[in-house]
């Protein structure tokens, strides 16, 4: 079975990635003041801290992942050329 990469593919990923962290960074801005909820105002305030802060990780972790896509396509593209060059240089070969 052969098997291939397909760099653009490999390209789309890193891109949705990166574009889905810059979408849901940029969503930080419209995130609500502090609403008056009377008592359950603390609970409120919780879990809008919980989400905010989730919604940050989300944002590192699809930017890191946009980024690790980008180095494997570059180190699988540096090991294929490596792999090509030592078939090329391989004794009896033409």
């Amino acid at each position: 079975m052969d098997q291939q990469a397909d760099f653009g593919v490999m390209d789309g990923i890193a891109s949705t990635l990166r574009h889905t962290s810059s979408a849901v960074d940029g969503l930080g801005n419209s995130v609500p003041g502090t609403p008056d909820a009377g008592d359950g105002t603390p609970a409120i305030i919780g879990i809008m801290a919980r989400l905010v802060d989730n919604a940050g990780q989300l944002v590192i972790g699809t930017a890191a992942a946009g980024d690790a896509v980008i180095e494997g396509k570059g180190a699988y593209q540096q090991n294929e050329a490596s792999a090509a060059n030592d078939v090329r240089n391989a004794p009896g070969a033409r």
